[in-house]
């Protein structure tokens, strides 16, 4: 190996794969929204969040704005503290949390299999993506589930 060469034979083509995939790269952070601008929507709604099968349900408010550009903003808090805090648009996504140090961000469509990228206004089903199910709630909202892991986010008006 001479010595201009990589350790790792396989970092080029990993890094070549995640670009292409328009993976998520810590720190890179949309501009911000000022959701009292014209053309935003929000709806606020109660809901419950299980991220996995053995974990406790957490009550919470969520928050769904909606631009006529097509942005959305998602936020799921406790209190009045946000817990997760997800945004789209035309110049890409990111998810973050005050409660973790990394955040996600990318360009092109958001992730499907994130749960917050799917909510909607109670009275509107929700996408379902592949593994996942949702069902119409008795209570007028709805429930959108990942069997395989336990996921779980339930919205009510």
């Amino acid at each position: 190996m001479n010595a201009g060469a990589s350790a790792v034979p396989g970092w080029p083509l990993l890094g070549f794969a995640l670009l292409l995939a328009g993976c998520a790269f810590p720190g890179r952070r949309l501009p911000p929204w000022d959701l009292t601008s014209p053309g935003w929507t929000i709806t606020e709604m109660s809901a419950a969040w299980r991220p996995a099968s053995d974990s406790p349900e957490l009550a919470g408010e969520l928050l769904v704005a909606r631009n006529t550009d097509g942005s959305r903003l998602v936020q799921f808090a406790k209190q009045g503290v946000p817990v997760v805090v997800a945004r789209s648009g035309p110049s890409g996504w990111e998810i973050r949390s005050p409660f973790r140090t990394a955040s996600a961000a990318g360009r092109g469509a958001p992730p499907k299999s994130i749960v917050w990228f799917r909510a909607t206004a109670p009275k509107e089903l929700p996408e379902a993506p592949e593994g996942w199910k949702v069902v119409a709630s008795e209570q007028g909202g709805w429930i959108l589930e990942r069997p395989v892991t336990g996921e779980r986010l339930e919205v009510a008006p």
